[in-house]
Parts: C-alpha cells; structure tokens; sequence
C-alpha cells in the first residue's frame, strides 16, 4: 500500500459517523479495528456506492485485502493441517508482519511459508521457519534460494525441523568472519552434506567445512565434489583397517589406532588433520603429487582442492570452532537481524507494512459487503 492510500484512510477521521471509529482503530489496531470491521461489514453496500472520500480509501483497503488472500491461497494449496492450524498460521503470517522485527510484507511471509509445505516442513514449524527464511534474506545475500536450500539440507543430513534457527546462526556467523559468503557458504554445505552425513559429521562442522574451503576459493561444484571423495576415502580406509589406515594415519602425524578413534569422534577434525600432514609434506620438500597418487587420490580436481587446503589447516579449525559455538549460542541471526532492522530504511518497511495489516483488516470487514453487492 502507497502513501496516497494511507492518506486516503486517514481521511475517513473527517468524516462524522466514522472519526471516533477510525482514530480509534489507528491508535490501537489489534483490538479495536475489530468493532471497526463489524460496522464496516454492515455498512458495505452504503460505503462502496459512496463517493470519493468514503469510497477510495474502503477500494484501497479491499484490494490489501485481496491481494493478500490471494498470497495465502498458496500456503493452502500446500497446507497438510488443520483448518484451525491454517487460520492459526494466517493469523500468525499478518502479526509477523506488524512485527517492529520484520521488514518482510503479508505476501512475501506467505509464498515461505507456501514453499515450506511444498518442501515438507511440519505443519508445527511452518511460522518459525517462515521468520528464520525472511530473516536471512533481510540479513544476507541469501535470496529465494534459502527456504529450498535449507528445507533439502535438513533432509540430507537427517536435521531435526525445530533447528533451523541454529543453522541460520551458524551461516550467518560463519559469513561475519570467514573470507566468504552465506550464499557459497550455504551452495559449499549442500554439495558435502551427503558425505558429510554418511561418516556422521555434525550439521554445524558441514557448514564449517563449507565456509573454510569457500575461505581459500574453492568453487562448490568442483570442491565439493573433491572433499565429498576425501571424506568417504578415510572413512573407508578407517573401516578395513590395515596398510590403507596406516598411509592416511601416517601422514596426520597418528598412529593407524589413534587417527580410526579420530575420525569417529570426529571425522572433521580428522579430516583436517589428514590436510595439514598434506601441508607439512610440501612444507618439508615432499611430493606431495606422489603421495596422493600412492593413495589413489591422484585425480586432477581431488589433487588441486587438496593442495589448495593444505596450506590453510589453521584457517579450516578456526572455521570448525566457530561453526560450532555459533549452533550451541544460537543468537547470531537474532543480532544480525536486530541491527538491520533498527535501520531508518528497515523501519520505514515496517511502518508500511503496518499501515497495509491495518488495511488487510478494513478490507476482510468490507469483503462480504462486497461479495453481496456485486451478487
């Protein structure tokens, strides 16, 4: 809704019959623009055959009205509940949308939580989804691409629903310090989580990984695809044992017993530690092209991505740590989003999308009289 239509509903306080009405409604719209609405729905017909300051401001309102119908019938189509638990999330979309703690409008509030049914998000986290979703995209330059992303990341790695929250955390802290993105960061987890969650690597440390090897400008189709490898290679080599065990061990400084136990407690950490032996080979003068072709991991893009780790062990620990203080904290997006939304352009978002909640509620009062009149 523009400013001409905010005007126009201003307007309505000069005329008698509605002033006290509608100044109430502007003071207090959640309690009061509901005796507004039962006497607008009664008044329907008279107020759309009205004449120009009546009419334009009860049009403009009908069409927020509308136009959010319209949005929500999308969460409909995909909606697995209740119809209580569809009225409960309608409801719950235009308050998040009159939050002091949201720039995004009814509509845009709708087409997530739309696409949350269509990736299977449980009907009991569609609204919490919905905000961390329109969060990040306020916060980071994570776009349309996020609520899909998130939504098959969850799936991948066996994610309960009820963390997304901390995974938003973890990317956007990640993003703050690492010499990265949250859009790579996010594309790097998503090509490593299926590997990542077949040796049982935390959702936190796979975003971890992602962030430290996007660190060193590891594309994530070609990077992904090589740490994917190296990941399943150890965790091979840990299951048979033997000489195998033994070369990998060898090179992160363990014994074959202590880099198994390793790489169970944590197959990150070990992984890493593989990495860094890589970098101490060439530190020392090895050849470290023969030393990964003695291990069968002589292959162009699984040789380069690993030279171009090996030099950056301390930078890839440094993004573990931080991956996985940032998920047990889960605060870093409640901040980020707290500073954006303080902003004089955000609070200028807010302000209108006020305005238009307070428009949806006339227009779904004048509705019905609509609906009768055009009958």
């Amino acid at each position: 809704m523009n400013y001409a239509a905010f005007r126009a509903i201003l307007t309505l306080s000069a005329t008698d019959n509605m002033s006290r009405t509608v100044n109430a409604a502007i003071g207090n719209a959640q309690t009061r623009m509901a005796k507004f609405g039962a006497r607008a729905q009664g008044m329907g017909r008279d107020m759309m055959m009205g004449g120009g300051i009546i009419a334009a401001p009860f049009v403009a309102a009908t069409k927020a009205a509308v136009d959010f119908e319209e949005a929500f019938t999308g969460v409909t189509k995909t909606w697995r509940g209740t119809e209580t638990e569809l009225e409960n999330t309608r409801k719950g979309i235009l308050a998040m949308s009159r939050s002091a703690q949201n720039t995004a409008t009814a509509e845009e509030l709708s087409a997530i939580a739309e696409s949350a049914g269509q990736l299977g998000i449980q009907t009991k986290n569609v609204l919490t989804f919905t905000k961390t979703i329109a969060d990040l995209k306020a916060t980071t330059n994570l776009g349309d691409e996020a609520a899909p992303q998130f939504a098959k990341f969850a799936n991948i790695t066996r994610m309960p629903q009820e963390r997304f929250s901390n995974l938003a955390s973890t990317v956007v802290e990640l993003g703050n310090n690492m010499a990265t993105t949250e859009a790579d960061i996010v594309n790097f987890g998503m090509r490593i989580a299926g590997a990542g969650a077949q040796v049982n690597i935390p959702q936190s440390k796979i975003m971890g990984l992602a962030a430290g090897l996007s660190s060193v400008g590891l594309e994530a189709e070609a990077g992904g695809t090589a740490i994917s490898k190296t990941l399943i290679e150890l965790s091979n080599r840990v299951k048979t044992g033997g000489a195998g065990l033994a070369e990998v061990a060898g090179i992160s400084g363990m014994s074959g017993a202590a880099f198994a136990k390793s790489f169970q407690d944590d197959a990150a950490g070990a992984t890493v530690s593989f990495i860094e032996g890589l970098g101490k080979i060439k530190q020392e003068g090895g050849n470290v092209f023969q030393t990964l072709d003695k291990l069968g991991m002589g292959e162009i893009r699984l040789r380069d991505t690993l030279l171009r780790a090996s030099g950056a062990g301390d930078l890839l620990r440094k993004s573990l740590n931080l991956s996985s203080t940032a998920w047990d904290k889960n605060e870093a997006l409640t901040k980020e989003a707290e500073t954006r939304y303080k902003t004089t352009a955000s609070q200028m978002k807010v302000f209108k999308n006020n305005v238009t909640a307070l428009a949806i509620t006339v227009g779904n009062a004048i509705i019905p009289a609509l609906t009768s009149m055009v009958g």
